[in-house]
């Protein structure tokens, strides 16, 4: 009973393995935010690596966090600088409208809202592309809005968990719970929130991959897309397989 307890195929085991990688990449993210310019390049590695769970694939999660991080830096960087000048914007207009009384206050509040959650969805569609193709900033920021209005049922659940997650969290009025809240975030929620976003996205993604029977069951390996699949519409360019060390080595050899 004690050997069929803590053997690793456990679900138990498994829970508690899932919570322990959701711990991790919750860390690594805020750790790698700190900076507040890196949180682009943060946001795309959590992405990056939640697919790979997603995906069941093994591999070291702190590897693959930092292996992405890297890659993607300049143009995620990019991305988050703009996307963080339109967040500043949406907030100080939501500052000025605040004290603003009467019928006309509320509507640039509630539209002001919507913006802030239209905001977010490009931002986690965007960085969720980003993890898997290759592509210019303007063209992925376009296949965000494109994917946004063209998965709306999706799209809406994604909003409203990280809605009822924040709203959850501001709303308490009792410390012992608020400060529970922030600990939960600090150590789960936004790895958590990604997480749910993929398992969301995935089936959106899956029409931009190739068939599972032609996928190599290779360990950490990127996303192939079908060469017979019409991506030219969202203009995605996958990212290139990566190559097997054992096949450098015997190429060096031979030359």
């Amino acid at each position: 009973m004690l050997r069929g307890l803590f053997d690793l195929d456990n679900p138990v085991m498994r829970f508690l393995s899932r919570v322990a990688d959701i711990l991790t990449l919750n860390l690594l993210f805020i750790v790698c935010s700190i900076p507040v310019f890196t949180i682009g390049a943060s946001t795309t590695a959590l992405y990056y690596c939640c697919f790979k769970m997603k995906d069941e694939e093994e591999g070291y999660l702190t590897r693959r966090f930092f292996k992405s991080f890297r890659e993607n830096f300049k143009q995620a960087t990019i991305m988050w600088l703009i996307l963080l000048a339109f967040l500043i914007l949406l907030l100080a207009e939501l500052v000025i409208f605040r004290s603003v009384p009467g019928t006309n206050g509320t509507i640039c509040r509630a539209a002001i809202v919507v913006g802030l959650i239209f905001w977010f969805l490009i931002m986690s569609y965007s960085f969720a592309l980003l993890s898997r193709f290759y592509n210019t900033i303007r063209t992925t920021f376009v296949n965000a809005v494109l994917l946004i209005f063209g998965n709306g049922p999706r799209s809406v659940a994604i909003a409203a968990v990280i809605a009822i997650l924040v709203g959850f969290s501001v709303s308490q009025t009792n410390e012992l719970i608020f400060w529970n809240m922030i600990l939960f975030w600090v150590l789960f929620a936004v790895a958590l929130d990604v997480l749910i976003n993929v398992e969301l996205m995935y089936p959106i993604f899956r029409k931009l991959m190739p068939e599972e029977e032609k996928q190599e069951a290779a360990p950490d390996s990127d996303f192939e897309v079908d060469e017979q699949a019409d991506l030219s519409s969202l203009g995605y360019t996958p990212l290139p397989p990566e190559e097997d060390a054992a096949d450098s080595d015997s190429e060096t050899e031979d030359g």
